[in-house]
């Protein structure tokens, strides 16, 4: 009881993100007691292959709420060093920051999953009264009853996954924050060369000899095998980018940018991986959608995609906002020294822009490949 009052004390910003995460975890919750409802509308008889595919029209969303919630606890120390400093002065060793930082993401995840039973119980048993046309009967499965067992484990997969991811995210260096502004520049190895190269170009091999032999599975496989290589490659990629603006003799905004997106690659790619490859698979599901004469029923695509968008931004803001900080610590000596506003501007334009065609780029490919998977 001790840490949890030294960790007490959130800030308008801290009670948003608990809110975000809540209000995700029950969304995803919602999902899965839909799937749950269905099954139980379906009867004991039915097949399982249905179940198994609502199921899984879950998975989207559930690894977004995690990812956001492992970015979200690692951001954490990061911006309130203080709070980890006054956790480190009362005793608190490394283990135990990691699981009070789970612990308490997992106590947002498992506030929203309540939430949403709550929603899915009072629909169950009152609302639906109301409703005599029955449009919900088969999402509730009103016509069977609810397993208390099964509905229980199903909602703690969202806070168990939400406690692991946060507790992995956060690193033993991160319960003692250092100050980013003179963060060094970590070349990369040529073995992440080699893998950033090797894994796309074998990923898009596969892809395409599954197109031409009409191979779903083996397409699915080399998709996921060059994503992989485009998320390995995003931060080589990057780094590559700030040296191509570093190049030769440049001026001090080229310079500048140069050297801080190289510095800023690795704490960078991730997000920025994850955010292309999530809107390149968005822009080719919403066009195959349009498209397509078998449209699902109802709001549940328009609602996960929502969903997933809001975690990957999020998770993206919240690097961006740590990287902010670094930037104001490191641009504070030049202002001192009479830098003109206009320079420093110009150097983030630039820095922005780089990053910004990677980003292009490597959604692009997941793009095309991706279209190239579903046209099997």
């Amino acid at each position: 009881m001790f840490y949890l009052r030294v960790a007490r004390g959130y800030r308008a910003l801290d009670l948003l993100r608990w809110t975000l995460t809540a209000t995700a975890s029950a969304a995803v919750a919602a999902l899965l007691l839909r799937a749950l409802g269905r099954a139980l509308s379906a009867g004991v008889p039915s097949p399982a292959a249905p179940a198994l595919e609502r199921l899984l029209w879950c998975l989207p969303a559930l690894a977004a709420v995690t990812y956001l919630a492992a970015a979200w606890a690692r951001a954490l120390p990061l911006q309130q060093p203080e709070r980890v400093a006054g956790l480190v002065a009362a005793g608190v060793g490394p283990v135990r920051l990691r699981l009070l930082l789970a612990g308490e993401i997992a106590l947002a995840c498992a506030f929203g999953a309540l939430l949403a039973l709550g929603g899915f119980l009072l629909l169950r048993g009152h609302v639906l009264e109301l409703l005599p046309d029955g449009k919900l009967n088969a999402a509730l499965g009103v016509r069977g009853s609810l397993p208390v067992a099964g509905t229980i484990t199903l909602l703690a997969v969202v806070p168990l996954l939400g406690g692991v991811a946060a507790a992995a995210a956060v690193r033993p260096s991160d319960v003692v924050p250092v100050d980013g502004s003179d963060e060094p520049q970590r070349r990369p190895t040529l073995l992440r060369i080699a893998m950033a190269a090797a894994l796309p170009a074998a990923g898009t091999l596969i892809v395409v000899t599954a197109v031409r032999v009409n191979g779903a599975e083996a397409a699915a496989v080399g998709w996921v095998i060059a994503v992989v290589g485009i998320a390995v490659a995003v931060p080589v990629l990057l780094y590559g980018a700030g040296q191509a603006l570093a190049w030769g003799r440049p001026r001090a905004a080229r310079l500048m940018a140069g050297r801080g997106l190289q510095a800023q690659a690795w704490r960078l790619g991730t997000p920025l991986a994850v955010l292309a490859v999530a809107g390149a698979v968005g822009v080719v599901a919403a066009m195959r959608y349009a498209s397509s004469t078998h449209r699902p029923v109802g709001p549940l695509p328009v609602i996960e995609a929502g969903l997933v968008a809001l975690c990957v931004l999020g998770a993206l803001l919240t690097r961006l906002a740590e990287l902010a900080g670094a930037h104001r610590a490191a641009y504070a000596p030049l202002r001192r020294m009479g830098a003109p506003t206009s320079m420093l501007q110009a150097s983030v334009a630039l820095r922005t822009g780089a990053a910004g065609l990677v980003v292009l780029a490597a959604g692009a490919g997941a793009g095309l490949l991706a279209a190239a998977a579903l046209s099997v």
